[in-house]
């Protein structure tokens, strides 16, 4: 598959969960890759309009979901924007111990997806992965 720029909308909880993405990415012997296109330093007074150019730029969104991302003002800004500027944007699952929550704004039908190799592939490739790969 050809890379894919890509943009990570997150909670800063999840940090560490978008970190293990992206080295994932990088792998050999992971059947996906793409380009990390997300905001890699703070842009405290202009961070929407940095994260708005970078959405444009990118082929897709992943909304990484946490246990507090219902309560993230930044992710819902970024899906928000997604939606405007038409980018597919997926959810993905960003806990495995607690359960994740849904940005504000994402649609009703958005599915939270688990965080496997085989549906981020589909994903990335802009299909939908089989029913038993939701959370929600």
């Amino acid at each position: 598959m050809a890379k894919k720029k890509v943009y990570i909308a997150f909670d800063y909880d999840d940090l560490g969960v978008k970190q293990n993405l992206v080295a994932e990415s990088r792998r050999p012997d992971c059947p996906w890759e793409f380009i990390d296109n997300s905001i890699s330093r703070a842009v405290p007074e202009r961070w929407v309009l940095e994260a708005e150019r970078l959405i444009r730029e990118s082929d897709f969104v992943i909304v990484l979901c946490g246990e507090q991302t219902h309560q993230a003002t930044g992710v819902a800004t970024e899906v928000q924007a997604a939606q405007r500027l038409g980018r597919r944007y997926f959810l993905l699952s960003g806990t495995r111990i607690g359960t994740p929550t849904r940005p504000k704004h994402s649609r009703a039908d958005d599915k939270i997806w688990t965080y496997r190799w085989p549906s981020v592939q589909t994903l990335l490739a802009g299909g939908t992965p089989p029913a038993d790969a939701a959370v929600q």
